[in-house]
């Protein structure tokens, strides 16, 4: 029997002083079924990429601290020398698909994930108050797809509703890249991309 949960080790990084706009790099380097394990994934995730605890001015792991103030669901803090600010965190949604997990607890088959990312710029202008969540997890790349359209219009909200609503479906790629199917705008200047990013 499959596990009710996926637990989705993610990793962003905002860069705000990059000199055309903020960059906003969000990647999901693995999946589990444990929480437990998940959590030990992200403990290290920033290492695997090459990065070590010294290079940054501010590094900070939840649990070695109590005055935790960066969020229930990250694990890991660490500011970079030049603003950069990186994010270890973990997102949780519901297994509807089933999948199982090897004996480490990690998910091994390839998943499709719908990540929808917020840009405040009704809050701030630069662009620099971003922040992503993983709305669903799929075996499908299509069903990931389909969700993707979806997403915003849970709510029963509709395309005309918004200052700006475009898809990118037909296979040709949009201003914000390859993995974007939706952007959208919020009456209020909030923008939300809608991607679909494969892992494993």
């Amino acid at each position: 029997m499959a596990d009710e949960s996926l637990y989705i080790v993610k990793r962003t990084l905002l860069d705000p002083k990059n000199p055309a706009q903020p960059l906003y790099n969000t990647v999901l380097p693995a999946t589990y079924t444990d929480l437990k394990a998940a959590k030990e994934h992200a403990k290290t995730a920033l290492q695997k990429e090459g990065y070590e605890p010294e290079f940054f001015p501010v590094y900070r792991e939840k649990g070695t601290t109590e005055d935790w103030e960066h969020g229930d669901g990250v694990v890991i803090y660490a500011e970079g020398p030049s603003e950069e600010v990186l994010k270890v965190e973990i997102d949780t949604v519901p297994n509807l698909a089933g999948v199982k997990a090897d004996s480490t607890g990690r998910v091994t088959a390839p998943l499709h994930h719908v990540l929808q990312t917020v840009i405040e710029y009704n809050n701030d202008r630069s662009g620099s108050r971003r922040y992503s969540i993983v709305e669903g997890t799929y075996t499908s790349a299509q069903l990931a797809r389909d969700r993707a359209l979806q997403v915003l219009l849970d709510g029963g909200m509709k395309k005309e509703e918004f200052i700006e609503y475009d898809e990118y479906v037909d296979g040709t790629e949009g201003p914000f890249g390859p993995d974007v199917i939706v952007h959208a705008v919020y009456d209020g200047g909030m923008n939300v991309l809608v991607s679909v990013i494969s892992s494993n």
